[in-house]
């Protein structure tokens, strides 16, 4: 979007652009640190979502971090605001000038980026940001990396209004050792009581034509295991309740982990898991019959070991059994919907109607 008032609204071509008083969101691509001036239109308008879009040359970004900014006066009205693409973060006092201009945020997404930025005063600067934030409700962290304990001071700075959290990384096939660069250790701390809806995931890049893109050419994930994943099913298990919807496929949990949270957080109504299977799905799916839950959408992610492997290697379908998804509907009676894939790939979707399970996908 550009920064006159008649592009507050910017659309694709072909489509009605809505005028400036009508306008409830506003994407803005930077070319610096500088936000231009909002139209008298914006302000009352009911402007509710702000996008901002870095569209910094690399070549330029360096010397921008240690030029001066401006942030002009933003609509008060603005509750929703993402952060996009800023790859090595913002001046310091950036974040903070920005946090006081829009104190009243109740969403807050942050999308590929080094949010805290490389120094130690961009650090707490964006530690000052979320502060600012007493009435933060939602907060969204895609493909955010940092420094070693970055996510711990995150924990630490966030309001306990928060309700919904998601963090996400797209899984970087080019990258060997890109597993550890995602803070797994330290983001059980974001985990509180006062959660209602929680993801950890880590999603599969999107399939492309071009051969020369490894991210775009090959399929699947690799979860997070070990002690990182221990320590997340114990803080799930031991320091949180009330989940309503659960996402955890970021981690390789075992069963019985799984297990021991549905048994701490008995309101989940949707749920993601990341499972090792020795055999087959049925040691999943036995184990969420043992008894009457309340969930009506699942996803559960399989770690295939040997065993399964073998069978894989002999039938390299998914191999669900439509006798354990009965047995299964059966004990869980609000269940309507469960996808399965191996490590993000061969997928099945299946969803019951009229009490029958039909395979989709």
């Amino acid at each position: 979007m550009a920064s006159s008032s008649q592009d507050l609204a910017a659309t694709p071509e072909n489509q009605t652009i809505v005028p400036p008083a009508q306008a409830q969101a506003a994407q803005i691509p930077l070319q610096s640190f500088s936000l231009p001036t909002f139209p008298p239109e914006a302000f009352t308008a009911g402007l509710g979502s702000l996008i901002l879009t870095s569209d910094i040359k690399l070549t330029e970004y360096t010397d921008l971090l240690e030029k001066p900014f401006s942030i002009p006066e933003l609509p008060t009205s603005i509750k929703s605001l993402t952060l996009e693409l800023f790859s090595l973060g913002y001046p310091p006092g950036f974040l903070t000038a920005l946090g006081k201009r829009l104190p009243d945020l109740k969403s807050l997404t942050i999308y590929s980026q080094l949010f805290a930025g490389t120094s130690p005063a961009s650090r707490e600067d964006a530690l000052t940001f979320l502060r600012f934030q007493p009435a933060l409700q939602e907060l969204h962290l895609l493909d955010v990396f940092g420094s070693p304990g970055l996510f711990t001071d995150l924990a630490k700075a966030l309001s306990p209004c928060l309700r919904f959290l998601e963090v996400n990384y797209t899984y970087r096939h080019s990258d060997p050792g890109f597993l550890t660069s995602v803070p797994s250790k330290e983001v059980s701390a974001l985990v509180s009581k006062e959660l209602v809806g929680l993801t950890m995931s880590i999603s599969a890049p999107d399939i492309t034509d071009d051969e020369d893109d490894i991210e775009g050419t090959e399929v699947g994930i690799k979860p997070v295991a070990g002690q990182d994943a221990r320590e997340f099913a114990t803080r799930l298990a031991e320091d949180s309740e009330g989940l309503v919807m659960l996402d955890a496929t970021m981690f390789e949990l075992t069963p019985k982990e799984v297990e021991d949270i549905l048994d701490k957080h008995e309101g989940i109504k949707v749920l993601g898991f990341t499972v090792g299977l020795d055999d087959s799905w049925d040691e999943a799916l036995d184990m969420l019959a043992k008894k009457e839950r309340g969930f009506e959408v699942l996803e559960i992610v399989a770690v295939p070991r040997e065993g399964m492997v073998e069978k894989l290697k002999e039938d390299p379908q998914v191999q669900i059994s439509k006798g354990s998804l009965d047995a299964l509907g059966q004990i869980c009676k609000e269940l309507r919907s469960i996808k399965f894939s191996i490590l993000r790939t061969k997928q099945e979707l299946w969803t019951k109607e009229d009490g029958v399970w039909e395979k989709r996908t």
